[in-house]
This record gives C-alpha cells, sequence and structure tokens, in this order.
C-alpha cells in the first residue's frame, strides 16, 4: 500500500497520530507489529502522556519509524514532540517548587497552543472593552472647571478685570462667548474690558464631544478713586470696614506713621484736620466711607495699595 507524503495540520501530537492511524484503517497493534514499537509507547504518544515512555533518544527514533511508515514528515512529529514534551517539563518542575495558594492553582494550568490562542482572544476582547468604555465615559464626563480671579460680588477698580483659572487640559474656554487661550496644562489667563456698574462674566469649558461646564461670576465696575476734597476747614474722618485679615499703615497730618492689624468685620475710624496717607495690604478687603460718602473697596483681593491719599480742600 502505497501513500502520498503530504502536510496535515497538529494541534496535538496525540491528536494528529490518532488521525493518521484512523485515516489508514489501523489498529495499534497492527502499528506495533510492523514497527516494532510496544502498544505502550504507542498509545503514551496518542495520549500525550510522556510519562511512560523510555527516554527521549529512544522516543525520537519511535517518531522516525512511525513517519516513516505512516509516510508523512518526521522534522514535523520531532518538533512537536519536543515542543509539548518542554511544556510538560515547565509543569513538573512547578508542581516540585514551594506553591502559595495563587501559585497552586496555576499549577494546575496546562500551557498549550490552544490555550494560549484563547487567552490572547479574550485579552483582545477585554482591552477593546476598557477601551470602548473609557470612550463613553469620556464623552459624558463634565470637564472641571475652577476661577481663581476675579471673586463672586468682587469690585473692581478702572476699566479692566483679570479672569485666570484653570480646567481640563484640550478644553476649549470662553468667556462671554470670547475664545481665550488654554495652556497644555489647562490653565487660562485673560483681560476683558468692563464699565463702571454690575456685570455678569460667563466662563464656560467645553469638551471635544461638546459636554461642556458655565460659572457665572458677577462683579461690579468702578473707576480708581481719586484724591477725595471735603469742604474747606472740615475734618476728615475716615471710616475703613475689613472683611478679612488686613494689616494697615496710616498716618494723619503730619503725625508719626502707625500700623494695624485687623479681622473680619472689624471697623476703624481715622480723623484729620487736611490729609489721611493710607497703605493696606488687601484692597479688596479695605471697605473706606469719607465723611460719609461711600467709596467702597479701594481695590482687588489681596491687592497690595501704598500711600493713599486723602486730602481736605485746604491742602
Amino acid at each position: 500500500m502505497i501513500f502520498e507524503k503530504k502536510k496535515i495540520q497538529i494541534e496535538t501530537l496525540g491528536e494528529y497520530l490518532r488521525e493518521v492511524r484512523g485515516n489508514l484503517q489501523l489498529s495499534l497493534e497492527e502499528v506495533a507489529k510492523k514497527t516494532n514499537i510496544k502498544p505502550a509507547f504507542l498509545k503514551g504518544l496518542e495520549q500525550g502522556d510522556f510519562s511512560v515512555l523510555p527516554p527521549n533518544v529512544y522516543v525520537l527514533g519511535f517518531l522516525k519509524q512511525l513517519a516513516k511508515f505512516y509516510n508523512i514528515e518526521a522534522g514535523a512529529l520531532v518538533d512537536q514532540y519536543k515542543k509539548e514534551r518542554n511544556i510538560q517539563q515547565q509543569v513538573e518542575n512547578n508542581h516540585n517548587r514551594p506553591k502559595t495558594w495563587l501559585g497552586a492553582k496555576l499549577g494546575k494550568l496546562v500551557i498549550t497552543p490552544k490555550y494560549m490562542s484563547v487567552s490572547l482572544g479574550l485579552m483582545f476582547v477585554v482591552i477593546t472593552v476598557v477601551y470602548i468604555i473609557w470612550q463613553v465615559l469620556s464623552i459624558n464626563k463634565t470637564p472641571n472647571l475652577e476661577i481663581f480671579e476675579p471673586q463672586n460680588n468682587q469690585v473692581v477698580l478702572g476699566t479692566f478685570v483679570e479672569i485666570s483659572g484653570q480646567t481640563d487640559p484640550g478644553m476649549h474656554v470662553t468667556i462671554n462667548g470670547q475664545d481665550i487661550f488654554v495652556d497644555n496644562q489647562g490653565k487660562f489667563k485673560n483681560q476683558l474690558g468692563i464699565s463702571a456698574g454690575p456685570k455678569d462674566l460667563q466662563i464656560t469649558a467645553k469638551n471635544k464631544f461638546d459636554k461642556a461646564i458655565t460659572k457665572t461670576i458677577s462683579i461690579v465696575g468702578q473707576d480708581k478713586p481719586t484724591p477725595t476734597v471735603v469742604p474747606k476747614d472740615a475734618p476728615l474722618k475716615l471710616k475703613l470696614e475689613f472683611s478679612a485679615d488686613v494689616n494697615i499703615m496710616f498716618s494723619a497730618d503730619d503725625s508719626t506713621a502707625q500700623t494695624g492689624s485687623f479681622h473680619t468685620g472689624e471697623v476703624k475710624l481715622l480723623t484729620a484736620q487736611q490729609k489721611i496717607i493710607l497703605s493696606t495690604s488687601n484692597a479688596g478687603a479695605t471697605k473706606a466711607t469719607l465723611n460719609g460718602q461711600v467709596i467702597g473697596a479701594l481695590g482687588k483681593a489681596n491687592e497690595k495699595l501704598d500711600n493713599i491719599p486723602f486730602y481736605s480742600s485746604s491742602n
């Protein structure tokens, strides 16, 4: 009987040998008689039980005999046997090592080509699912937005207000509909012209999926204070009210400068005949009233101002 030599797809050595023998319609006993290989060794090869086989030098000879008898490639059989034998030896070595609970569980696994293919497929599915979940969360996530200045209800002196804050990197930020630059850390800073009176600032941060957050800051624009003139010969009375911890320095007329520290809610009354010179560590938290005329906050929050003059008309 002559068979054409051909390659057959191998999954395991045992499956391959059983398939070839089955195609030839031969029993183990018949193959054993033709090849002089013991049936127990043939059975061990077909079942993948290499523990019943003699040393490798004999097994390799068996495989070459079988390849010649079956008219198949010996190299494919030898290579597959070596691969599977190495895997079994690794498993046996792991069994001989002291095992933790996890090691004992993993030691029961037999790594085969089929197992590796399934594992890689599952890993790809898991990575794909995680990526999709991350994309969905990115779409639904509202951007972060923090405004550093101005503070809500702050009195702003002058014709410009400085706006600064922080959002997530890559966000699109607008102030009252005007685009502003955001650096690669998500920080932004811009100046906006204002007029006297109340004004609302709408700061919006939006991501590429149009998920947006908007914060509204109310401010009150006020012209910068100018030296105040009071009626001739009338004494100066400067009332200071503090909305935070403030350090001040002041002098009345030609007297020596004095200092003082004040806390939230405290009030200080200064009097003079011709002039008062005032310095404050926090102009935004220092509210002034001169001879009954409300001036308001002397500047921006945490702004330090030096030598603010208040005069009478006789000066």
